[in-house]
């Protein structure tokens, strides 16, 4: 094989590398909004983030921020 074959060998391999990786682990959060107490509750945050995107819900004073992979 010649040098330029090789190389663009290695191009392609590494360009397919790079958008697998893109795509791969992405992180999405999303937010819900506490209506009925003043203040977020832990229990309710977590098993609705797990039910809807089946990710780590944590409690903001008035909102449950919900972390998941796309």
């Amino acid at each position: 094989m010649s040098k330029a074959t090789v190389i663009a060998i290695f191009m392609v391999v590494l360009v397919l590398g790079m958008v697998t990786k893109e795509t791969q682990g992405h992180t999405c959060v999303d937010y819900f909004e506490v209506t009925l107490p003043d203040v977020c509750e832990a229990n309710w945050c977590t098993s609705d983030c797990l039910k809807v995107h089946n990710g780590k819900g944590t409690c903001w004073q008035k909102f449950c921020q919900c972390i998941y992979d796309c």
